[in-house]
């Protein structure tokens, strides 16, 4: 049943080509009402035949697998926040890593200083190596290697056991802080207080 049905099917769409190529064949085509009645109703029989069979069949739902993983990103700093921790904790190379921490801090500080004050990088690690970059003795110390430590950070170091080096290191962020701000500079920073 279904070879007359698609041959049926195959005549109506090449007669259907031929009649919009030749409008002489539309012509003497001249399809009465019974004709596109039938035409209508068959079109509504296949409709229910499609419908009924979607109807039986059994509904799987789509697997849509497994998400993504994404890749994690590295944060910015956290190479040097890792650096810091091990110049400042008790950790096995901490010389090295406190030498390159203080020489990381030592290139920002000569970069702020020369954009702060538009001085060439030559006068800007002048001013860095003799402390003058700053009113921060303490910040200034830890960049300086000819200045040395406020007594009052000196004594306080030893009495809570926290070490110069990380007062240092804290004071000169701050004082880079406030450079990058453009905030006045404070003679006493919060390593201090």
């Amino acid at each position: 049943m279904v070879r007359p049905l698609v041959a049926v099917g195959v005549a109506a769409v090449a007669v259907g080509f031929v009649a919009a190529v030749d409008r002489g064949v539309a012509a003497a085509l001249d399809p009465s009402t019974t004709v596109v009645t039938l035409i209508g109703a068959l079109g509504a029989v296949q409709g229910l035949r499609y419908a009924n069979a979607r109807r039986n069949r059994t509904r799987e739902a789509a697997a849509p697998g497994d998400p993504e993983r994404r890749a994690p990103a590295s944060v910015p700093g956290a190479d040097l926040d890792e650096r810091i921790e091990r110049a400042t904790g008790p950790a096995l190379g901490g010389h090295r890593a406190r030498r390159e921490v203080r020489d990381r801090v030592r290139e920002l500080a000569v970069a702020a200083v020369a954009r702060d004050r538009n001085a060439p990088t030559d006068a800007a690690e002048d001013l860095v190596e003799t402390g003058e970059w700053t009113d921060d003795a303490t910040a200034a110390a830890f960049l300086a290697p000819r200045s040395s430590y406020p007594v009052r950070v000196r004594v306080r170091a030893m009495v809570s056991g926290r070490s110069r080096y990380e007062s240092g290191l804290r004071a000169a962020v701050d004082a880079l802080d406030r450079l990058e701000d453009g905030e006045p500079e404070d003679c006493e920073s919060e390593a201090e207080r």
